[in-house]
């Protein structure tokens, strides 16, 4: 009896580490990571046998090893951190990589427009719930 209670208490705390919001999206990709060792018969997993990745970009590769690195500790007991050639080839794959920014608009952009912008009442109402949605601005913020 004491053995089951033990086992929830553990099962509980480690299904806190996991993020709630992308819990399933960590479960799928340890799924995927375990389907393809097993399509490849790999029991053991090690270093090498994460080294042998798919042609991503920098960025793809290293939200997998977050995944799979959190993943692997909470279902296997296994610490990918010490990986250290594992580390050094994420780390060189992103060399020269260049994250893609979303263009801002400027203060005076939105005031230019909303100036200058034809039949401005209907337009500064449509304008202004759009920015209001895609900021998620709060009522006050709206206002001001």
């Amino acid at each position: 009896m004491e053995n089951f209670e033990l086992e929830d208490a553990v099962k509980e705390v480690m299904d806190g580490i996991l993020p709630k919001k992308s819990r399933k999206i960590y479960e799928a990709q340890y799924d995927t990571f375990v389907k393809w060792c097993c399509q490849r018969k790999l029991e053991n997993v090690n270093e090498d046998v994460l080294l042998k990745s798919k042609t991503l970009s920098s960025s793809t590769l290293w939200a997998h090893y977050s995944m799979l690195k959190t993943m692997l500790n909470v279902k296997r007991n296994i610490d990918v951190s010490k990986f250290y050639k594992l580390s050094a080839f994420l780390k060189r794959k992103s060399e020269g990589y260049k994250p893609k920014k979303a263009k801002v608009l400027t203060l005076d952009q939105i005031d230019k427009f909303l100036l200058e912008a034809p039949d401005k009442g209907f337009l500064m109402i449509k304008v202004a719930l759009i920015f209001g949605v895609a900021g998620a601005c709060r009522g006050k913020e709206l206002h001001a």
